[in-house]
């Protein structure tokens, strides 16, 4: 393990090993701060019932979180700039483990709210910086794989809390969802404080540094196509993928799914997930990221048709939803890793943040789209057939961003760190 004022961002990149600590540092960061993004969720019932409020008065704590996400991933790129990613993921993870604890100590919606803010500045800005940290200090051929990586402790870390917290709560209260996972984060602050190296020698100064970072320069003649296609991608991918997190449970009951076997639905897209990023990794290392999208992209349609036609079993209905949660989780994964494969190093962070913020939109609409046509007595088959529609202008979208930055073009467009869209 190197001290951490020796390690640079370019010294790695000319090596064949992998910098194992960074990754896992990195990765647990991350998995930390999927298991934080959920927790609010999981705990509204038991909420609601003690603060003998109804469900609904808890909207404001849970989409001003998000709000707090998206500011930390459009604000990071800079920072990391100034300050390094090091400091940036260490003062991130210190953000979301005081606003955890204080969450459990939360007695009014008011309070609630402004923790989660705050909570929600840091979940933001640790996904951009780790992603940005692991893939400086390691070999360049290997960038793709490694953001799959590190991205992957997300959905890992949104399992973890949704196998967990039902116990917890159960058995300790709401509070404890909030006071484990702020445990967990003071455990590993001193791991991250010893075992990340700082990369900013290689960086050059800050003064410069903070130039390349800036949101302007994703709109460069040569970058501004691939940035919008991207946005889009990432914004539709998103916007299918809450629809059904958030409603999916729902949705299974018009297939005869219980109550209480309904939440399966949820767990099979966490499964999916999973193994959705596997394939990502391997497939990075053989192939265009644009390409493995291509597929994964097409294979979300081809079980959202198939699951909008499935008769009543019950178990082929959670392995299809399961391919479903596997196609579009790739692609919210995926474009983490095109965004720090498709622009310099030093605006690789505020890519992947600004890429992250338009997903977040999408999250926040794609819940609302999913309640509207349930309002509206819209049948299950035709919802699902509904959410193709985005994932079909996905696909497009995918297909020509992988045209576009195919190795014929290279040369025409600004230079990237590693060949566009790799």
């Amino acid at each position: 393990m190197r001290g951490p004022n020796t390690t640079s961002s370019t010294s790695r990149t000319d090596e064949a090993a992998p910098n194992w600590p960074v990754l896992v540092l990195t990765f647990v960061a991350v998995v930390l701060d999927g298991y934080d993004t959920i927790a609010l969720g999981l705990s509204v019932p038991a909420l609601a019932k003690d603060w003998d409020v109804a469900p609904s008065h808890f909207t404001p704590a849970l989409s001003l979180t998000s709000v707090g996400v998206a500011l930390g991933y459009l604000a990071c790129g800079r920072i990391v700039a100034r300050f390094g990613a090091r400091r940036v993921v260490l003062a991130a993870v210190v953000v979301f483990t005081v606003g955890s604890l204080l969450t459990a100590f939360a007695s009014t919606i008011t309070e609630l709210t402004a923790l989660r803010v705050l909570t929600g500045l840091g979940l933001g800005a640790v996904l951009p910086a780790a992603v940005s940290h692991a893939t400086a200090l390691n070999p360049a051929r290997l960038r793709q794989s490694i953001a799959v990586f590190v991205t992957m402790g997300i959905s890992l870390g949104a399992l973890i809390a949704g196998v967990l917290g039902t116990r917890l709560i159960g058995a300790f209260g709401w509070e404890s969802v909030f006071l484990v996972g702020a445990a967990a984060s003071a455990v590993l602050l001193p791991l991250l404080w010893i075992g990340l190296p700082d990369g900013r020698a290689a960086a050059g100064e800050p003064a410069p540094a903070v130039r390349e970072a800036s949101v302007a320069r994703l709109f460069d003649p040569g970058l501004r196509s691939r940035t919008l296609l991207l946005w889009g991608f990432s914004f539709l991918m998103f916007t299918v993928y809450y629809v059904f997190s958030s409603w999916l449970p729902t949705l299974l009951t018009s297939y005869g799914f219980s109550a209480g076997l309904a939440p399966l639905g949820s767990a099979a897209l966490g499964v999916g997930s999973i193994v959705g990023a596997a394939v990502l990794m391997i497939g990075a290392l053989r192939f265009r990221m644009s390409s493995v999208l291509l597929v994964t992209t097409s294979l979300a349609i081809v079980f959202l048709v198939v699951s909008a036609f499935l008769g009543p079993d019950k178990v082929l209905l959670l392995i299809v939803f399961g391919g479903v949660g596997l196609g579009i989780q790739a692609g919210m994964i995926g474009q983490t890793a095109l965004s720090v494969s498709m622009y310099p190093q030093g605006t690789a962070t505020t890519a992947v943040g600004w890429s992250a913020s338009m997903g977040r939109l999408g999250s926040v609409v794609g819940p609302v789209v999913g309640g509207a046509l349930i309002g509206l007595g819209v049948p299950t088959g035709t919802i699902v057939l509904v959410a193709c529609v985005p994932v079909l202008a996905a696909l497009v979208l995918i297909a020509v961003l992988g045209w576009i930055t195919a190795p014929k073009t290279l040369s025409k467009s600004a230079p990237a760190a590693v060949p566009a869209g790799r």
